[in-house]
C-alpha cells in the first residue's frame, strides 16, 4: 500500500505531473480503454512536479485510552535522474529516539532498500524485505507503508462505486500479487476508495492474511504544491488494539537543491 506521502507510477525520463491512496462493467477509460481497477490506480498514483522536498514532520502516537506521544522528524525526499525515489527521516525528539534515522532507496529493479540508524548502537541496520511488515518506530505504519507504493505489488479489482460524504468513489479491492508480498507486508487485502473527480484516495481498509479487517488509513488533508496533491495529514488506526498513529507535514519546501550524498548510508550513519 505504502504510506501516500507522494505516490507515482513508473515512467521513463523525468517526472511530469503529480500524487497520493464500480457498478460499471461496460465503461470506457480514455480512448476506448476499458475502465479497470488497475487503470484507476494508475491514475491515482501520480507523479510529483518537483525534484526534491523537505518538511517538518510530526508523528503522533495515541493509545486506546487517548494518551499521546509526540515525535518530531525532519523529512527529506528526492528523485534521481533515473526517476528513482530516495527518502530520509531524522528524528529530532523526544530524547529516547533523537538521532534515529531511516533511509529508503528505490533501486533500478523497482525494489526498495531500507536502512535504520540506531544512535544507541551507533550502527546502521538494513531491513530485509521480509521485515517490511514490522512496525515503524512503534507506530501503526509498517516499513512497507512508509516507502513508495509499488503498482505491480498488487492486483486490482473494481468492486463498484460508492457515495461517501456527498462524493462518489470507485471501490477497489487490492490483493498481493504473490505470496512473497503477502508474507513481507502481512497484508492479505486492501480496499481503497478512489475519488472519481480528483483520484485522491482518502480512505483505505487493510486486512490481515486471514482477510480479517485490521487497520484503516484516513487522509484528512492535502497540501496543493505546483498542481500536485500531497497527503499532509493522515491517520492509521489499528482496529484490534485501538491504537492510532497520525502523521502531519508542515513547512513543506520543494526544489531546495538537496545533494545526492545526503541520501546515502554514510550520511545516515552520521546521526545528524
Amino acid at each position: 500500500m505504502s504510506t501516500p506521502f507522494k505516490t507515482k507510477t513508473r515512467h521513463t525520463g523525468r517526472a511530469v505531473a503529480a500524487q497520493v491512496l464500480v457498478l460499471v462493467s461496460l465503461f470506457t477509460f480514455g480512448y476506448g480503454q476499458e475502465l479497470t481497477g488497475r487503470a484507476i490506480m494508475e491514475q491515482a498514483l501520480q507523479q510529483s512536479s518537483w525534484d526534491d522536498m523537505q518538511a517538518d514532520m510530526q508523528l503522533i502516537l495515541r493509545t486506546a485510552r487517548g494518551e499521546k506521544r509526540f515525535r518530531e522528524v525532519a523529512f527529506y525526499s528526492k528523485d534521481t535522474e533515473e526517476d528513482l525515489s530516495q527518502m530520509l527521516m531524522r528524528f529530532l525528539s523526544p530524547a529516547d529516539v533523537k538521532g534515529t534515522g531511516f533511509l529508503t532507496l528505490e533501486t533500478a529493479d523497482d525494489d526498495e532498500e531500507r536502512y535504520l540508524y540506531l544512535p544507541a548502537l551507533r550502527r546502521v541496520k538494513k531491513i530485509a524485505a521480509s521485515g517490511s511488515g514490522g512496525n515503524f518506530m512503534s507506530s501503526d505504519y509498517t516499513y512497507y507503508d512508509i516507502g513508495e507504493p509499488k503498482l505491480d505489488d498488487w492486483t486490482y479489482e473494481l468492486l463498484g462505486e460508492e457515495a461517501r460524504g456527498g462524493r462518489v468513489y470507485y471501490k477497489l479491492e487490492c490483493k498481493p500479487a504473490n505470496r512473497e508480498i503477502q508474507d513481507d507486508t502481512g497484508y492479505g487485502m486492501i480496499v481503497r476508495w478512489v475519488d472519481q473527480e480528483n483520484y485522491r484516495i482518502p480512505y483505505s481498509e487493510i486486512y490481515d492474511r486471514a482477510l480479517k479487517r485490521w487497520k484503516t488509513l484516513d487522509i484528512l488533508a492535502y497540501a496543493r504544491i505546483r498542481d500536485t496533491d500531497f497527503a499532509s495529514v493522515m491517520i492509521m488506526r489499528d482496529l484490534e488494539s485501538g491504537h492510532s498513529s497520525e502523521i502531519r507535514f508542515d513547512n513543506i519546501r520543494v526544489d531546495q537543491g538537496l545533494p545526492d550524498d545526503f541520501f546515502t548510508v554514510r550520511y545516515l550513519q552520521r546521526g545528524r
